[in-house]
């Protein structure tokens, strides 16, 4: 099973209808079959999902973590049930069109993503999940892809020490690009104690050398400050502590 991570830029004012969504999903009493949604996903080979809200200065940002076979079999598979009229997949297309502006019927919509760092560390403690995104700045992708090779060889130490200082236990990233820029996409799954301010959270790693490196470096691709590196965002899928194997 595979997992990727995107982002998609929300079109104003919609940040709301998104939360509405989500919380009406909670509520909702067999609004479908339940046959005929367990069909839908395996027709899209697709095991998992969460999403999450980010705020940023360019605008709300909208996280998306899939699980599954393949992530074009994922996006094939919606292709194909929209093209069948399924209504769960006329559903979503509806509501991704006019919250995100995009349409999930058309090729072009699938997010073009590459996975840049995947580092896993043995624990056995309930975790949470956690996805964010950094803004790349303009000519810096050539240092980032050279930051994150090193962080999967010869510096993949300090970043197993970094991740131990914040409590986490799998870090994986992907490089995005979309028509208003790019983008670093960060997944975690962090010690379910994370503390929810972002200042404390930070703490936990003000005696890691190793964090005070990957910081600076941070700072030069994306151009935000020290205290922005790690963004507060708002779970929309159901945050339940999950346990390592």
């Amino acid at each position: 099973m595979g997992r990727w991570c995107y982002c998609s830029k929300v079109l104003p004012g919609k940040t709301n209808q998104i939360r509405e969504h989500w919380k009406s999903k909670e509520i909702q009493q067999d609004v479908y079959n339940q046959e005929d949604e367990e069909r839908f996903w395996e027709h899209l080979r697709m095991t998992g999902f969460d999403s999450w809200l980010q705020s940023t200065p360019n605008g709300d940002f909208m996280l998306h973590c899939l699980e599954g076979d393949s992530l074009g079999q994922i996006f094939k598979g919606l292709r194909e049930q929209i093209e069948t009229r399924n209504p769960i997949a006329l559903k979503l297309q509806h509501f991704y069109l006019t919250v995100l502006g995009k349409d999930y019927s058309l090729s072009d919509a699938a997010p073009s993503i590459e996975g840049l760092v995947d580092i896993s560390l043995p624990s056995s403690t309930e975790y949470i999940k956690r996805a964010f995104l950094y803004p790349l700045l303009p000519r810096k992708e050539g240092e980032h892809r050279y930051f994150s090779q090193q962080a999967m060889g010869e510096k993949r130490g300090r970043h197993e020490a970094m991740m131990c200082a914040f409590g986490v236990s799998h870090l994986s990233t992907w490089l995005q690009t979309t028509s208003h820029g790019k983008y670093v996409v960060v997944y975690t799954e962090r010690h379910i104690n994370t503390p929810q301010n972002p200042n404390s959270r930070l703490e936990q790693g003000q005696d890691s050398a190793e964090w005070s490196e990957i910081a600076s470096d941070l700072t030069s691709h994306t151009g935000l400050k020290m205290d922005e590196l790690s963004p507060d965002v708002e779970w929309l899928t159901p945050p339940l502590a999950c346990e390592n194997n």
